[in-house]
């Protein structure tokens, strides 16, 4: 359930602009600020249905965006080659020529795949 909250709010980061004002709103209320559907009708002056249908709705266009963009995805690959890149380089003095070349290597194959 916390691994979809967190997905649910990286994929707001990115495309949270694309969604209205009221949808942003309900996003940041309900998945930032853990405001119950209760709370969050209260703030915005609508039923708790509408809020289920508000959220619903601004949900599947964060996933609709991210299946046409890949943009969370590309993130989340260069957050992970960067991390093997700084594993590498980060070997103090075991380092040698090898984890150099690798490291470039993963570089270049990021900033290709880019």
């Amino acid at each position: 359930m916390l691994e979809k909250i967190e997905h649910i709010i990286l994929l707001f980061d990115f495309y949270g602009p694309l969604l209205t004002e009221k949808q942003q709103r309900a996003i940041n209320l309900h998945y930032e600020n853990d405001f119950s559907f209760s709370e969050i009708a209260q703030h915005l002056h609508i039923s708790r249905q509408a809020v289920y249908d508000l959220l619903k709705r601004a949900v599947t266009l964060l996933e609709e965006y991210e299946a046409r963009l890949h943009l969370v995805e590309k993130f989340s690959r260069t957050q992970q080659e960067l991390k093997s890149v700084y594993m590498l380089l980060n070997k103090g003095e075991e380092l040698d020529r090898r984890d150099i070349a690798q490291a470039v290597n993963i570089i270049r194959t990021t900033l290709e795949s880019d």
